[in-house]
């Protein structure tokens, strides 16, 4: 019994890379930078080779070793595409109020995500609300795309739970965000980075009231690799997830 559902796991793999093709097809398509990005006059286009993240900038004339203290604002979601909406329309997210409302929860969860990872031992700033401290920077984020999970279940013969559905396929949701850190005296421009993801290939069972779970996984993915981004010499290349089961 216990080798029993790897057939139609299999068959859930298999169906997740195709019916979800589209949807990472967009998620590895580069996103247009919104203005938030776009004020800070750098090159979009740019990246660090140590870093899983469409764009990222690093300010090299700016000594980071002064840098003890760092200040964590809470996500936007002002520079969400939001006219996007309809990608995730479902019986859960009918209109464009339900799905700005998803959003804005997406969001806190990621302030809370991000407080969490950046008060890591690993993390090589303390997170303060003190902006006046001398070395502190101040880090923002923009939340800037969002599609929900418009999943499907797969059936099959045996489960691990009633027989009926065997789990559901992610593929489909994505993220896009924004970040920028100044140095929170002079607002000198330290860094900048920018990503759009979709979810790792993942077997789970999707319950309505866990719509957002895949995008809340990828939020909490890019908390770690940004805290991680903090100390080159822990971390020399920082790395993404790509698949698992759940």
């Amino acid at each position: 019994m216990k080798f029993s559902i790897l057939p139609a796991l299999a068959a859930t793999i298999l169906l997740s890379l195709i019916l979800g093709s589209c949807g990472l097809e967009k998620s590895a398509t580069r996103a247009e930078p919104t203005h938030f990005l776009k004020s800070t006059g750098v090159d979009p286009s740019q990246r660090i080779a140590r870093l899983p993240f469409e764009h990222g900038y690093r300010n090299p004339s700016v000594d980071m070793a002064k840098y003890k203290y760092i200040v964590i604002r809470p996500v936007t979601t002002a520079y969400l595409r939001s006219e996007q909406w309809e990608e995730s329309k479902s019986s859960l997210i009918p209109n464009k109020r339900a799905y700005l409302k998803r959003c804005n929860a997406l969001a806190s969860h990621w302030n809370k995500s991000l407080s969490k990872a950046f008060s890591s031992p690993l993390c090589m700033f303390y997170k303060t609300t003190d902006t006046s401290r001398p070395g502190t920077l101040i880090f923002e984020v923009a939340l800037t795309e969002v599609r929900f999970n418009t999943s499907i279940p797969v059936k099959g013969s045996q489960t691990r739970s009633n027989g009926s559905i065997v789990s559901a396929i992610t593929g489909p949701p994505c993220c896009a965000f924004e970040s920028r850190t100044r140095d929170a005296a002079t607002g000198t421009l330290i860094t900048t980075a920018s990503d759009r993801r979709g979810p790792e290939i993942k077997v789970i069972d999707i319950e309505p009231s866990k719509l957002a779970q895949p995008n809340e996984a990828i939020c909490d993915e890019w908390s770690e690799q940004l805290t991680q981004r903090s100390n080159q010499e822990i971390y020399p290349t920082v790395r993404r997830k790509w698949f698992s089961f759940q």
